[in-house]
C-alpha cells in the first residue's frame, strides 16, 4: 500500500490530529515526500505529491497579509497533499484564517504538537515510501513469475492473456495482424475493438500506445517476431484514468506473447487434428476408446444424457465456436461445462450434456454467424443416431434460414407434419396399410404357441409398429409384442399382401411364411415353409 496521509495520521506515536479533511479521496492519495518551509510561497521548491510542514513563523495570527492571502490555493495548484502545522513555536493554535483557506480550497490540514519533532514525521514518511517501494518490487516479481508460468501451460497464448487481465484487474485481448480477436480474457469485452482501429496503426515494430475509452485506461502493444514480422496486437484495459494500468506488466506479457504465438500455432494444429479424430470416434459410438485420453484433450467428458451439435459456418466463426468450448483457458468467467468437440468433415461437432445444451446453443447463435443442428438426447452407445439427427437438423436449419433446429421439434423436418398436410398423410397411410389393416397372425399353432387363456391372435399392424419403434431390432420388438424372436422373424419375412381379407379365397393357398387368419372370415391361411427359402432381414421388408 502507498504511503498516504491517512496512514500517517494512524501512527499514534506521532499524535497528529486532523483539522481540515480536504476533498474526498485526498487522505488516501499517495505521498511522494515531505518538505519543511516557512516561506509564504514554497511552490518553486515542490514537485507535487508532498506534505508541507510549517510552524507559521512568518504567518500573521489574525488575518492573512498580502503574501499569505493565496497561500492555500497556491499549494493546491502545486499538487501538495496536505499541510502539517506545528503549534507551540510561533502560534499556540493554527490560525483560523488558514483553517478557512484549507476548507475552502479542499486542502487537508493537520496539527503537529510541540512534542512531535518534524524529523519524526520525515522518518515515518520515508519508511512508508521505502516499504511501499519494496512491496511494489515484490508484487512485480510475483506477477512476473505468474506470467512466466503461463508459458508452460497447454495453451500459453490464451493463458497469458487471461492471466494478464487477472493481474491488472481488468481485461485483455490478443488480436491478429488484421485486427480480429484471437484470444480474450472475457467473452464480451467492454470496448469494441473496431473503435481502436486508429490506435492499431503502428509505424514502428514493438511500439506501444496508450489511450482512454469508455472510462478505461487502455494500453496497446505491437507484437512482432524476431524476423520483424507483425504477429498481432495486445490490447489491455483497466477502469480508471490514463496511467492507472500496470504498463511494465503489460509490456512483459507482450514480450512473452511474441515468443509464444509462433510455437503455439504448431501445437494448436496438432491438438486440433487430435480432437477431430477423437470426436469422429465418439460420433461413431466408440467413446470407450477415447475416454482414457479425454482428460488431456478436453479436460474430461460430459455427463450423460448427451446431445450432438453440428455447428456450421465460416472458418473464423467456427474458430470462435471452438474457443467457446475450450477448457484450457484460464479466464475470469470460465465455463466449467465439459464438451467433446472437434472439426469433422468441414463442420464443428460438439457433444455436450443435455442439461447444458440450451446455454451452449444460445452462445453459439447469438451473433448470427453460425447455424446449429441439435440431436435428441442419447447415451454414448447411441451417438451414431445422434450424429445422424444433428446432421439432418443442421441441413434443415440451413435450408430454412434459422440459426438453430432441434431434431424432432415443431420446426424440424424430423416431424412428418412439417412437410405433409395431416389429412393427406392419413389418406396415404390408410391406402398403404389397407392390405394388412384387418390381418392377424394366429399364435395358437406352430412351435411357439400362446399361453393358456391368453389371446391367440395378434394384429399384423401391431407387429409392424413394434418393429418400427424398435428401429428394426428384432429382439426388442419381440419383447414389445410378447413373442419369441424367431416367431417375429417369420412373421416379418411373410408376404401379407397375398393374405388380405378383402380378396376372394384363391384356389391354392398362397405361401406366406406363417399361419395367418382373416379377422373378417376367420379362414386360416397356410404359409410356405420358411426353410424352403433363404432368411430375409427385417430391414428388407
Amino acid at each position: 500500500m502507498a504511503m498516504t496521509l491517512n496512514t500517517l495520521l494512524e501512527q499514534r506515536s506521532l499524535d497528529l490530529s486532523l483539522v481540515a479533511e480536504g476533498d474526498a479521496g485526498d487522505l488516501d492519495a499517495p505521498i511522494s515526500w515531505m518538505h519543511f518551509s516557512e516561506s509564504p510561497d514554497p511552490t518553486p521548491y515542490l514537485e507535487g505529491g508532498e506534505i508541507l510542514l510549517t510552524t507559521g513563523l512568518l504567518m500573521p495570527a489574525n488575518a492573512p497579509d498580502e503574501r499569505h492571502r493565496p497561500f492555500a490555493s497556491r499549494l493546491v495548484d502545486a499538487g501538495v497533499r496536505g499541510i502539517g502545522f506545528g503549534i507551540g513555536v510561533q502560534h499556540d493554535a493554527i490560525p483560523q484564517w488558514l483553517v478557512y483557506q484549507c476548507e475552502a480550497t479542499g486542502l487537508p490540514l493537520f496539527c503537529v504538537p510541540l512534542a512531535t519533532p518534524f524529523i519524526a514525521i520525515s522518518k515515518a514518511v520515508a519508511r512508508g515510501i521505502s516499504d511501499n517501494t519494496g512491496q511494489n518490487f515484490a508484487r512485480m516479481y510475483r506477477n512476473q513469475q505468474r506470467l512466466l508460468r503461463s508459458v508452460h501451460t497447454l495453451d500459453p497464448v490464451s493463458t497469458i492473456v487471461s492471466r494478464l487481465a487477472e493481474l491488472i484487474g481488468g481485461w485483455a485481448a490478443l488480436l491478429n495482424p488484421v485486427g480480429s480477436i484471437v484470444a480474450s480474457s472475457h467473452h464480451a469485452l467492454p470496448v469494441d475493438m473496431d473503435s481502436l482501429a486508429d490506435a492499431l496503426a503502428f509505424s514502428v515494430l514493438g511500439e506501444a500506445k496508450f489511450t482512454v475509452a469508455k472510462g478505461y485506461d487502455i494500453a496497446i502493444f505491437h507484437i512482432a517476431s524476431s524476423t520483424k514480422q507483425t504477429l498481432g496486437y495486445l490490447v489491455s484495459g483497466r477502469k480508471g484514468n490514463k496511467g492507472s494500468i500496470d504498463h511494465p506488466l503489460v509490456a512483459e506479457a507482450a514480450s512473452l506473447l511474441s515468443l509464444a504465438v509462433t510455437g503455439t500455432a504448431d501445437s494448436n494444429r496438432s491438438l486440433a487434428n487430435l480432437r477431430s479424430t477423437m470426436t469422429r470416434l465418439c460420433l461413431e459410438g466408440d467413446a470407450d476408446t477415447v475416454r482414457r485420453f479425454a482428460d488431456d484433450v478436453w479436460n474430461g467428458m460430459p455427463v450423460q444424457p448427451l446431445v450432438a451439435l453440428r455447428i456450421i459456418g465460416r472458418q473464423d466463426a467456427l474458430e470462435d465456436a471452438g474457443r467457446l468450448f475450450e477448457p484450457f483457458r484460464r479466464t475470469l468467467a470460465k465455463n466449467t461445462n465439459l464438451a467433446v468437440f472437434g472439426m469433422v468433415d468441414g463442420d464443428m461437432w460438439a457433444i455436450v450434456s443435455q442439461s447444458n445444451a440450451r446455454s451452449c446453443t444460445e452462445q453459439l447463435t447469438h451473433d448470427g454467424r453460425l447455424t446449429v443442428g441439435q440431436s435428441s438426447g442419447v447415451t454414448w452407445p447411441d451417438m451414431p443416431r445422434a450424429r445422424h439427427e444433428a446432421y439432418q437438423a443442421g441441413a434443415e436449419a440451413l435450408t430454412s434460414g434459422v440459426p438453430l433446429i432441434r431434431y424432432g421439434s415443431d420446426r424440424s423436418a424430423a416431424t412428418l407434419e412439417s412437410v405433409v398436410e395431416p389429412s393427406l398423410m392419413r389418406a396415404f397411410a390408410d391406402l398403404k396399410l389397407a392390405p394388412i389393416a384387418d390381418l392377424t397372425f394366429d399364435l395358437s399353432t406352430g412351435p411357439h404357441t400362446a399361453q393358456s387363456g391368453a389371446d391367440t391372435t395378434i394384429r399384423a399392424v401391431d407387429v409392424l409398429w413394434a418393429w418400427l419403434r424398435s428401429r428394426g431390432r428384432t429382439e426388442e420388438a419381440a419383447r414389445m409384442t410378447g413373442m419369441h424372436r424367431h416367431t417375429l422373424t417369420k412373421y416379418l419375412a411373410s408376404s401379407p399382401k397375398h393374405c388380405t381379407s378383402t380378396l376372394p379365397t384363391p384356389a391354392s393357398p398362397p405361401n406366406c411364411g406363417t399361419p395367418a387368419v382373416s379377422r373378417a372370415s376367420g379362414t386360416p391361411w397356410r404359409n410356405r415353409n420358411p426353410s424352403d427359402e433363404p432368411e430375409h432381414s427385417p430391414n428388407k421388408m
